[in-house]
């Protein structure tokens, strides 16, 4: 009977053991799952930082070589800003610095404005956005120039968004080459108004 007895107090110890051993086991995969995790986070954090960064040095780009950065701008077709037309106050011009930008399945535009009855007001970030039902009005010059077209809450974009940003950099940076006298061959080909497609 004490034999049977130590037996079994044996194999209860053994189980004991291994229950340990397993129990650790876990414990130190899980701190090493921990462990990497934290160090893998950052870098996610940083790749997501990655397109304003590119913006950024984009904007900086057209402050300091806007013939650089007019290069890689897209001009936008006549025909984008014969649709806008309509909705313009009465006597808005678009300049003939008119870009551009794509991002999924909306369209940025962007071009200085002038006219009469503008002269107390600033086109030059004038930014409106399409995308399928018709154009918003994004920034607060854009929504001046346009009254009765919807704001950018349309399209769930803001004056912050990144093709926003790009489109009215281009034209800030056609303005400063145009008043350096950088010439127009270090950009892209400016369309012309009057309903020519450019493309």
């Amino acid at each position: 009977m004490q034999a049977m007895g130590g037996s079994g107090s044996l194999v209860l110890r053994t189980v004991a053991w291994c229950a340990g051993v397993l129990l650790a086991g876990a414990g130190l995969l899980t701190a090493l799952v921990v462990g990497v995790g934290a160090l893998v986070g950052p870098e996610e954090a940083h790749s997501d930082d990655r397109p304003d960064t590119a913006l950024q040095e984009f904007t900086r780009l057209a402050a300091d070589d806007p013939g650089a950065a007019l290069r890689a701008c897209t001009p936008a077709r006549g025909t984008d800003f014969d649709a806008l037309a309509a909705a313009l106050s009465p006597g808005a011009v678009p300049g003939e610095q008119r870009f551009a930008v794509t991002e999924g399945p909306l369209l940025f535009l962007s071009a200085p404005v002038d006219g009469d009855d503008l002269v107390e007001r600033d086109g030059d970030r004038a930014v409106w956005v399409y995308g399928g039902q018709g154009f918003a009005a994004v920034t607060d010059d854009a929504r001046s120039l346009s009254p009765d077209l919807p704001g950018p809450a349309f399209y769930g974009v803001d004056a912050e968004a990144s093709g926003v940003v790009r489109v009215a950099t281009c034209v800030e940076a056609a303005l400063r080459a145009e008043a350096s006298g950088v010439a127009a061959e270090q950009g892209p080909a400016l369309p012309v108004g009057g309903g020519t497609d450019g493309r």
